[in-house]
């Protein structure tokens, strides 16, 4: 898979649609642009490419600096234009552009470490790789390691942060190894609060010299995400929240509106025909449903207390990826 690298910003970029990018570009891209500073600040978008507001808030950003010297370099990756030109996360059979930062066989792995190798040359600040979710949830912003300045960099965006590392081959686990990261999500795609919202972390992290923690941010709790909730592939889902659906699960309605919200024991989710069709499976691969669930009589009630993130009502996402993660909080400083 051949990586285009540019040393200018196709100005044919600034006003197209996130589904002609390929057009443009042809493949994954990056954009080398020389500023006065002497580190570097990674910016990555598109790598689920039905997650527009990375590329909406790229457009804005760029347009700022049109006319100006930018404060420090500037290596931008516009990721998976395959998929951006269908409206895709990824194309069928494609693998997934936040999953290849690792070893491995592909030619998406091995462009993955050639970006690695690329920007270790250039003194990186920090990266920031802008996502979206596809149920209701916060703006947050989600770290890969305890260590202060990770932290300080997401006091910038939103009301929470989420440390993780499962998936652990995601773009910022790997950029983690290099300097502070962060994955944003920026809540629905092209949504306009969202836009705006990465747009100010961007342009926050830009011109700032040091990274220091946001004196406006109330809480500084740390969710920690345990555990993802599976659905089986071939699982039929609806959500009717309907003993009698058809569906093999049948979910409440409005299962995100639980999202970063502490679930009580015995909250009802829904209705199940097979409960081999609902699992939780811990970061170590361990699965762990009996603790957090019971299914009994065809019912889904929560055992334990717990907190929920990224709950989808998308059933390609959820089988895709997940249900939703189950998360504790681990830090509090008020």
């Amino acid at each position: 898979m051949k990586l285009n690298i540019l040393n200018a910003f196709p100005k044919e970029l600034l006003e197209v649609d996130v589904s002609q990018v390929h057009e443009i570009l042809g493949g994954p891209t990056l954009i080398h642009l020389n500023g006065k500073g002497e580190d570097t600040l990674f910016l990555s978008t598109l790598l689920h490419a039905n997650e527009i507001t990375s590329f909406l808030m790229l457009q804005r950003f760029i347009k700022r600096y049109e006319k100006k010297e930018l404060p420090r370099n500037l290596i931008i990756f516009i990721g998976n234009t395959f998929a951006a030109a269908e409206g895709m996360r990824h194309l069928p059979g494609q693998m997934d552009y936040n999953r290849i930062w690792e070893e491995g066989p592909n030619a998406e792995n091995k462009m993955a470490l050639d970006i690695i190798d690329y920007v270790k040359d250039y003194n990186l600040f920090a990266s920031i790789d802008v996502h979206n979710n596809t149920g209701k949830n916060p703006h947050y912003g989600c770290i890969n390691s305890l260590d202060r300045p990770f932290h300080d960099l997401a006091s910038h965006f939103g009301s929470h942060t989420v440390y993780f590392t499962e998936p652990h081959n995601v773009q910022s686990m790997a950029f983690s190894k290099i300097c502070p990261s962060i994955t944003v999500e920026a809540g629905l795609p092209g949504e306009e609060e969202g836009i705006v919202a990465s747009l100010n972390l961007v342009e926050k992290i830009f011109n700032t010299k040091e990274l220091s923690r946001n004196p406006a941010r109330d809480s500084f709790d740390i969710y920690h995400t345990i555990a993802r909730m599976k659905i089986d592939h071939q699982a039929r889902v609806d959500f009717f929240n309907d003993s009698e659906s058809e569906a093999d699960i049948s979910l409440i309605p409005d299962i995100d509106e639980h999202n970063f919200e502490f679930v009580e024991k015995q909250t009802h989710f829904g209705f199940i025909k097979n409960q081999n069709l609902l699992r939780v499976i811990a970061d170590d691969g361990s699965d762990i449903t009996s603790d957090f669930f019971e299914m009994t009589d065809g019912k889904i009630t929560s055992k334990r207390l717990f907190v929920p993130s990224m709950f989808t009502k998308d059933v390609y996402v959820m089988k895709e990826d997940c249900l939703g993660y189950v998360m504790e909080v681990i830090s509090s400083n008020h």
